[in-house]
């Protein structure tokens, strides 16, 4: 888990340092969601019609229930294109819709959350790589203050060795469809 997490680090930075780093605006933040916890960067295009947004999160999937102690983790990035905007006194509001992708060690979705038994995850985490697509709202205020609210889909694949054989599986990440009502909050600081 620390190895996983110093690399989804060292590649967040990595990503940062790219030629988007003179993007004319920078944001930073804290990003909220049932999924996770974490930090967005949110990088504007100069001519301000598409942004990057690179969040490094947690992932919750069976903490919060009480199923595993087991917290994982995740680097997503999407390249969204603004295609709505309107200004009113104080606030604008921009929408926009992007698509990236998501690579991370997390558990896969199991049944039994609503069972009436405590159960524990059957399967241990894994690795997960994804495609990512994103929609959300996001509204700047006047001191420098951003809350973006979205919503994404990852579909995508996860490997993890079977605790019984030591065998590698792979199949879909089914965590990535079902959690997709799950809303995300990013709440940043505008440096320009």
């Amino acid at each position: 888990m620390r190895r996983t997490a110093h690399i989804l680090l060292a590649a967040a930075v990595l990503l940062l340092l790219g030629r988007e780093a003179r993007a004319q605006t920078a944001l930073l933040g804290v990003f909220q969601s049932p999924k996770g916890i974490g930090l967005t960067a949110m990088l504007d295009a100069a001519k301000g019609k598409e942004t990057n947004i690179l969040t490094l999160r947690t992932d919750f999937y069976g903490f919060l229930s009480g199923r595993t102690r087991d917290i994982g983790a995740c680097l997503t990035y999407t390249h969204d294109y603004y295609f709505y905007r309107r200004e009113s006194e104080g606030v604008r509001l921009a929408l926009h819709a992007g698509a990236g992708g998501m690579v991370g060690y997390a558990h896969d979705h199991e049944k039994g959350f609503f069972s009436s038994f405590d159960r524990q995850l059957d399967r241990g985490p894994g690795f997960v790589v994804a495609l990512t697509g994103q929609a959300g709202v996001r509204l700047d205020f006047r001191r420098h203050i951003t809350v973006d609210l979205s919503f994404s889909a990852c579909p995508g694949i996860h490997l993890r060795s079977d605790s019984n054989t030591g065998a590698m599986l792979l199949s879909f990440f089914k965590s990535g469809i079902y959690c997709v009502y799950y809303p995300q909050i990013n709440i940043m600081y505008r440096f320009r």
